[in-house]
């Protein structure tokens, strides 16, 4: 789940002047606060710089409350947060709403959301939109969606493809895509 919480860790240094730059107003040094807090493991503080960035009009903070939400049981309060996101743009919002939606079996939920993911241009949330498909046993749909990834490029979603191609007994076709993966583009 590393992807979920957006943005890398911050030494006490940049802790303490993020903390300043939040105290000020800065939506951003506010959401990079809160995952500086959610790293040490400062479940409150992080949920109150994030629900701060959020209310300021953050949306990589409101995707990460969700999550924060989601991690903790509350998953109705993580798909108000990501609806919210998600309505603006957010293809990891809408990704958590599409997996939530797996998860219970919400046929209208994921018809929402998964189509405005592939329509985007990110690979990384198309790809994982494809596993998760295939996570829950969708693999021609997974198929679909990780093919929109490979055409941006993504080396990751060509694998995952060939992964299911040689699951269906298809070795050579999986082997060639292979093949491409490892010259293609990775996605960190």
């Amino acid at each position: 789940m590393a992807w979920w919480f957006r943005r890398r860790s911050e030494p006490d240094e940049e802790l303490a002047k993020l903390t300043v730059a939040a105290q000020l107003g800065d939506d951003v040094a506010m959401g990079d606060l809160a995952v500086g807090l959610h790293v040490k493991g400062d479940r409150d503080g992080a949920l109150h710089w994030w629900g701060r960035a959020w209310a300021a009009g953050n949306v990589v903070a409101g995707f990460n409350l969700g999550m924060l939400h989601a991690v903790a049981g509350d998953a109705n309060r993580a798909q108000v947060i990501w609806e919210k996101t998600a309505a603006l743009g957010d293809p990891d919002a809408m990704l958590g709403l599409v997996k939530q939606a797996l998860e219970r079996g919400d046929a209208a939920g994921v018809e929402r959301w998964a189509p405005a993911i592939v329509a985007q241009d990110e690979a990384f949330p198309i790809t994982a939109l494809g596993v998760a498909f295939w996570d829950c046993g969708d693999l021609e749909r997974a198929m679909q969606v990780l093919l929109r990834a490979e055409e941006l490029g993504d080396g990751y979603a060509m694998e995952y493809r060939a992964q299911i191609l040689g699951v269906w007994g298809r070795h050579e076709e999986a082997d060639a895509l292979r093949a491409r993966a490892a010259r293609a583009e990775r996605m960190l």
